[in-house]
């Protein structure tokens, strides 16, 4: 039965897996776990669809997934989860209109418990303030936003040799072909993977071997994988950025690229027949050997159910041999994941969620560690609190958040006989983005309305006094975080006569 679309594999050991699954009818989303012996349902929760849903090992016992946030909150990418001793210790999300807010990410790695980053899209802060590319880094005890400073999205990073390494489209998300990216240095050629090295970002020198008839913007990576002691990175024709084709990926060969001697060097592909549409999507070093496996998919079937998959053995040198999977039969869905923990045992999964087990038959110890034992149903909801047992990030979400909202009286008293008037402002609603507040109110009567910014019993902000017809009528003001106000007031004076 296929599982969904996978979003993730990944090894701790070769009786020690985590597979990501999209779910589907049958199969709930979520974690499986292999064990040495058979694949169970770790977990329903911290799940998420497979073009988001990422893992990272953070120690034997200890992992963390991209995922989406708890409810009411939603968006694919938009959440972690951190699970340690076989429960969910950590649920991480921002509410919209947090003065900070998360952003899609697509990528996850970690050199330790205290120390792993997690990479998204070419974006901004809510202020404008800080632009490029949003990662967020873990230290131990809180999670911080970085804004890596070339704004191209980040499709993976690994961790290698007490370094970070992350691969980038070519635009500020994958297939995002129209906006513009920021970045802090120009980029004649694109720089497709930076280093992270004690929280400083640096451009690799790694550029794609030019081709007739493709841009220079026309390459881009998709993925990294390290065994410890080789890192490659895998890639192909660009879907995303200006060089792009609409519904489509720049037509060039697959690229799989090696780190050899500090540097990364593209090798060129032989053996193999492959289409200049195909991509390696996905790469995995195996272990004890200076080769790779890569699922080689061409654009069109990125997200077929029902074509043969495309497994590339690529060589030191080049040399590249494919296996199409099944060798016979139906085909169940394009390869999309892949992962080795040994130089005879490899997994891949497709797109529609079938799992192939490449191996020599040796048979592995059951892995009987209770942390992985059980299955994890419960999440802590981050978007009503936060729980974790080991010092818990300061929870600045309402920092920035719209100060409360008050109506100050008016200086003109109505008589003791006078009738009662319902409420002159009513449905009082706030927004912030950037550095203007936005107030919208139903205003029941004409009047002369003034909105005034507080702190410390003093007006740091106010409106122009602004006569206004009854309706819904809203009033802006701009703030300024020095003198940021803990509250705000309507001055509000009724006006006699009829409305104008």
């Amino acid at each position: 039965m296929p599982l969904g679309a996978p979003g993730d594999l990944e090894f701790f050991a070769p009786n020690r897996g985590l597979l990501g699954v999209e779910g589907n009818d049958t199969i709930p989303r979520g974690l499986f776990n292999w064990d040495g012996v058979r694949w169970r349902q770790l977990s329903t929760v911290c799940g998420g669809p497979g073009d988001t849903m990422r893992i990272a090992f953070a120690g034997p016992r200890e992992f963390w997934t991209v995922s989406e946030p708890s409810r009411p909150r939603t968006g694919s990418g938009l959440a972690l989860c951190r699970f340690k001793d076989g429960e969910v210790v950590g649920s991480y999300s921002t509410a919209p209109e947090s003065p900070d807010p998360f952003r899609q990410m697509f990528s996850a790695a970690c050199n330790g418990p205290d120390d792993c980053w997690f990479g998204g899209v070419g974006s901004e802060d809510a202020l404008g303030e800080r632009v490029g590319a949003f990662h967020l880094h873990w230290n131990g005890s809180a999670l911080e936003t970085v804004y890596g400073p070339q704004g191209r999205g980040v499709s993976d990073i690994e961790a290698h040799q007490n370094k970070f390494y992350e691969s980038t489209f070519v635009g500020r998300a994958p297939e995002n072909r129209t906006d513009d990216v920021d970045l802090a240095e120009p980029e004649p050629t694109p720089k497709l993977i930076h280093t992270i090295v004690g929280g400083a970002f640096a451009n690799d020198p790694f550029e794609p071997l030019p081709r007739p008839g493709v841009a220079p913007d026309g390459t881009e990576l998709l993925a990294l994988d390290s065994d410890g002691s080789e890192l490659w990175a895998s890639g192909g024709g660009a879907a995303s950025g200006p060089s792009a084709p609409e519904n489509g990926s720049v037509a060039r060969p697959p690229l799989a690229a090696r780190l050899v001697g500090g540097a990364f060097q593209e090798l060129p592909l032989t053996g193999a027949d492959l289409d200049d549409d195909e991509r390696f999507g996905d790469i995995a070093a195996i272990p004890g050997t200076s080769s790779a496996y890569a699922t080689s998919v061409p654009y069109d079937q990125r997200r077929s159910t029902n074509v043969k998959a495309r497994v590339v053995r690529i060589e030191a040198d080049g040399t590249t041999t494919l296996t199409q999977l099944p060798l016979s039969g139906a085909g169940r869905g394009s390869a999309a994941r892949i992962a080795c923990t040994g130089p005879n045992d490899c997994w891949m999964a497709t797109f529609a969620g079938w799992l192939f087990h490449y191996t020599d038959g040796a048979v592995q110890g059951q892995d009987t560690d209770p942390a992985f034992q059980r299955t994890i149903t419960f999440r802590p909801n981050e978007s009503a609190e936060q729980f974790t047992p080991d010092r818990p990030p300061e929870d600045d979400s309402r920092l920035f958040a719209p100060p409360p909202i008050e109506l100050q009286p008016t200086t003109e008293q109505p008589s003791r006989r006078a009738r009662r008037l319902p409420a002159l402002i009513t449905r009082v609603r706030s927004r912030l983005r950037g550095l203007t507040l936005t107030v919208s109110f139903t205003l029941r009567r004409r009047a002369r309305v003034q909105l005034l910014g507080k702190r410390g019993g003093r007006t740091v902000v106010k409106t122009p006094k602004r006569v206004l017809r009854p309706g819904r009528r809203k009033l802006s003001l701009r703030i300024n975080r020095k003198r940021y106000p803990t509250r705000l007031a309507f001055s509000a004076r009724e006006l006699k006569g009829r409305s104008r």
